[in-house]
């Protein structure tokens, strides 16, 4: 499933991304450009915009029924059925791409000193070059996972 996420939902973009969902964020604010490139790369809009509601029937959206970024995904997760499928960690949270396994060695000298004598794991962003690995932000990021999924407690404790 591919989104476009609009510019009111931006965190929205990077939370999908975090569980591991293709979530494109579409910064311009224009509706019509929102709804050429959602058609040109067959995308759902997840937007809050009332001026989607002129495209119903044309291109496929949902919109986002809070303005709160945690119930937008959980509501997104409901909506199209997707607590089963999350993956975590596999996407780039600044710019959507998969990411990569890479060998310790390819980032010696790319991250902190500390981070590579401590780490055994990266992953690469072939699209915007970020290399990430397991730092103590991942406790974070993995308790709002589990917050995102706690009507979900089979998935949630697999983390």
């Amino acid at each position: 499933m591919r989104f476009l996420v609009d510019s009111m939902a931006g965190k929205l973009a990077r939370y999908l991304r975090l569980l591991g969902f293709d979530a494109e964020y579409h910064r311009e604010g224009d509706i019509k450009s929102l709804v050429r490139k959602a058609r040109e790369e067959k995308r759902i809009v997840l937007t809050r915009n009332t001026a989607i509601l002129d495209f119903k029937g044309k291109i496929d959206f949902f919109f986002l029924p809070t303005e709160k970024t945690d119930e937008q995904v959980r509501a997104v997760l409901k909506h199209f059925k997707l607590k089963d499928k999350i993956d975590p960690f596999t996407r780039c949270l600044e710019c959507n791409t998969p990411l990569e396994k890479v060998f310790r060695e390819k980032v010696k000298g790319l991250v902190p000193f500390h981070v590579y004598r401590v780490h055994q794991e990266f992953y690469y962003c072939p699209g915007c070059k970020r290399i990430y690995w397991r730092g103590t932000h991942r406790e974070k990021l993995e308790e709002k996972i589990r917050k995102f999924l706690e009507d979900s407690s089979e998935k949630a404790s697999s983390l």
